[in-house]
């Protein structure tokens, strides 16, 4: 009996603790933009990512600045939506991180 109330007293103290989420923010460099009617396909293809909270993009500098939660996506992610909507992409910067709870 002392051994349950144990466990459930650790389950629960584990569970208890908040998790916490990064809110990053990535730069990707954006082929195939050639005018400025390529940004709304270019920001909606990453604003249908789940955990993205904020996109800017610029033609000019062919990018896209992103800000997501990792908890709930990734560099990845972000790439392969802008390549299936015809506009392939990588990295070029990672910046800020802020974290909160979850």
């Amino acid at each position: 009996m002392k051994f349950i109330k144990a466990a459930i007293i650790a389950t629960l103290a584990a569970t208890s603790v908040p998790a916490f989420a990064a809110v990053r923010t990535v730069t990707l460099g954006v082929d195939n933009m050639t005018c400025v009617t390529c940004v709304p396909m270019v920001k909606k293809s990453l604003s249908q990512v789940r955990g993205v909270k904020r996109v800017a993009v610029s033609v000019e500098a062919k990018t896209a600045t992103v800000a997501y939660d990792d908890k709930a996506t990734n560099v990845a992610e972000l790439v392969k939506a802008t390549t299936n909507a015809g506009y392939p992409s990588r990295l070029k910067s990672a910046a800020s991180e802020q974290r909160r709870p979850r």
